[in-house]
């Protein structure tokens, strides 16, 4: 696999199809969320963080799949502000009208606040999320 540091808090993971075979997978059971799927994001993150001197905070965690055109895939790990901004105007687009209003007035409370609070912002939302899951 090749890594590439884009941020401080973003790591691009360069796979093949030969690595999906080393790890005994495929990407299906990436896109599909089985177990090995999920094994190989997990050992991902971890191989971009030592490789590329990442320390991963936890919060604010965005994965971005690419197909690329050699038949290799991208995973872009991030934990950048910026990056989960993007993820929740993506996710206005399937929102209903209830969730809607909270969810922008949410992104705009994030684009206002300092690196910090943004991500004290993120982790009480995650984890408000996860207790209502």
């Amino acid at each position: 696999m090749e890594y590439r540091k884009k941020a401080a808090l973003k790591v691009e993971c360069i796979a093949s199809k030969e690595d999906f075979e080393f790890f005994g997978m495929t990407l299906e059971d990436v896109l599909d969320r089985t177990e090995a799927g999920i094994y190989f994001l997990k050992k991902a993150k971890e191989l971009c963080a030592m490789t590329q001197k990442v320390t991963w905070t936890n919060v604010a965690y965005t994965l971005n799949i690419t197909m690329l055109s050699d038949g290799k895939v991208s995973f872009e790990f991030s934990e950048c502000i910026e990056d989960y901004i993007v993820s929740l105007r993506h996710s206005l687009v399937m929102a209903d009208e209830e969730t809607k209003g909270p969810l922008e007035e949410f992104i705009q409370a994030l684009e206002d606040a300092s690196e910090d609070e943004a991500r004290r912002l993120v982790a009480h939302f995650e984890q408000n999320i996860q207790k209502n899951s």
